[in-house]
Formats: structure tokens, sequence, C-alpha cells
């Protein structure tokens, strides 16, 4: 197995789930080779073997996430999906961020309201894909300390999970003529698995295509937080070369000495921690009842109500 480079990953990281983003932040109108067209209402109508898209704006239809691979702890904490789309067309996805280091204490989340159809237009294209269906075997790809992409799509009472490691690190993953990581080499997947693979990652092009051609977008007003903190060690904590610490009083009654796996934070007390992360970065410390803590800081999205959907 080919082992890689913490820089590279960035290339690699979900190559085609990066699609998504990059779509919804230009406001582009390329369709991913899918036409973006109006498709069936929300209210039904739709292709008979097409479940009808119901329910509002807490109501879960498809989120795509990458997670995993060789990252720093709590990463995966932290880490918002790239893109969750709900019933009544909200789109939440990861606008843009500045490039400084240490980065902002929290992602720039932002809401894009999708035309009337689109979402039963992605319900079609994951039926046409066969994706309302158990996932198959998506193989193991030779290569290390990649990220697993997954691909919830929720619809009809049911929920299918396809979960691709290292996708876009394949043949024909990002475009049809990409050889990926292998250069034409040995993969280490089957014939069966590259074809799952990249039917996967077209469909999420052709989602990008969808979501991308909106364009417009406000910020996502984040309703609560999950935070996970660990007493930071003196003798341990070597701390950043070049980059001073900064330490905050922590501003709310939650016990970070319970959250070493997650709390909540949420109502007013949501409000006034987002008041004091607006400040803060991502290597912040947080000083509580004379103990200073590393924490991280997890945006609950429209579905989420607990710690539960974030650790579960």
């Amino acid at each position: 197995m080919r082992t890689m480079r913490t820089g590279a990953l960035v290339g690699v990281l979900v190559g085609v789930l990066a699609l998504s983003l990059a779509g919804c932040q230009t406001g582009r109108a390329d369709d991913g080779g899918a036409g973006a067209g109006g498709g069936a209402g929300t209210e039904g109508g739709g292709d008979a073997d097409v479940p009808d898209v119901t329910g509002d704006g807490a109501t879960l239809v498809l989120q795509l996430h990458a997670a995993g691979g060789f990252v720093p702890w709590g990463y995966d904490f932290a880490s918002v999906p790239a893109l969750s789309v709900y019933a009544d067309g909200t789109a939440i996805v990861h606008g843009p961020m500045t490039m400084e280091y240490p980065g902002k204490a929290l992602p720039n989340l932002q809401v894009v309201q999708l035309p009337d159809g689109t979402v039963q237009e992605i319900v079609a294209a994951a039926a046409e894909a066969d994706l309302l269906a158990p996932g198959p075997d998506y193989g193991m790809p030779g290569v290390a300390d990649l990220p697993t992409t997954r691909v919830t799509i929720a619809v009809g009472g049911q929920t299918y999970e396809h979960e691709a490691y290292a996708l876009g690190a394949g043949p024909g993953e990002t475009t049809p003529e990409d050889e990926g990581m292998f250069g034409g080499g040995d993969t280490g997947l089957t014939e069966e698995q590259s074809a799952a693979r990249v039917t996967l990652a077209q469909f999420i092009q052709r989602v990008n295509g969808l979501v991308g051609a909106t364009g417009a977008e406000e910020s996502y007003a984040i309703p609560a937080l999950g935070v996970m903190a660990m007493p930071v060690d003196p003798a341990t904590d070597q701390g950043v070369e070049g980059v001073d610490i900064q330490v905050l009083a922590w501003p709310v009654g939650v016990a970070l000495a319970d959250a070493g796996q997650c709390a909540l934070v949420e109502g007013a007390d949501a409000q006034t921690l987002l008041a004091t992360l607006a400040e803060a970065n991502q290597l912040t410390q947080f000083e509580q009842d004379g103990v200073t803590y590393q924490a991280w800081f997890r945006p609950l999205l429209p579905h989420e109500t607990s710690c539960a959907d974030l650790i579960g």
C-alpha cells in the first residue's frame, strides 16, 4: 500500500466532492454533464419509480461528507459535511475561507435556496444511478491515509448510505480521461468496484451542477454547537512554533470537564459562545475553573438536535 504526504491530501480529498462546494461558491451554471432543468416538483408528480420528496427544512434528503484519513485529533468531530440538502430546497454548503494560519474557529457555512423541483431532480438522479439501494462494494484502492466519502440519501421512508474510501483517487473518478493517482498502474480495484466508484463520483458531479447553478448564498444562522474538549497538559503541549496561542475565558456555564466526547451548547449560551468564537481561531484554548482546555466546535445543522447526532 502506497503512503502519502499529508500535503497531498488536499489534492485528492474527494476530488469530486470538492466540486460541489466550488459550484455553490461561484454560482456557475455548469451542470456536470446533466441538465439542471425543471424536474418534478416536491409536491409529487415525478416518475413512478422515483419516491416523492416530502418534508420541510429539517428533513434531510441528501448529504455529502468526507471523514477519516490522516487528520489531527478533533478534526472529524468538528468537520461539517460538504453539502446538506433538505426537503424544502434548503442547501447548506461551505463558503470561501481565508488562508491564514491558524484559521477561523468555525467554518463559513452558507445557505443556498434551490429552485422548485431541484431536490426531486437530485433524487431522480440518485435513482438513475441505482443509489436508492444498499451500497455496492466500492473497494479499497491501494493508497493510505485518505478520507472516506459518504453519500447519504433519505427519501420514501428509507435511508441509503454509500461509502467509498479515497474517492477521486481512482481512474475516471474526477474526469473520464483522468488516470487518478495510479497513472494507469494497479489500483487494487476490480472492474466492478471501479465502475461503482465512477458512478458515485458522477452522481456527485451531477449534484454539483444542480446545486451550483443557484449561486445566491447567505450565512447560515448556527442554532447550537457541539463542543469536544480536553485539558491541556503543559508538560506535553509544545504549542506551534511561531504562533502565539490565544487563551480565552470560557464564556458559558457548560462544563468543559464534561465535554470529553461532546457537550451541547444551545439557546442563549450558543449565541454567547458564537460571539466569543468570532474572536477565536482553530488553536485558541479556553480556561474554565482554573483549567485550560483545547476545544473543537461543531455547528448543528437543521436536522440535528443533540450530541447523539454528531457522535452516534
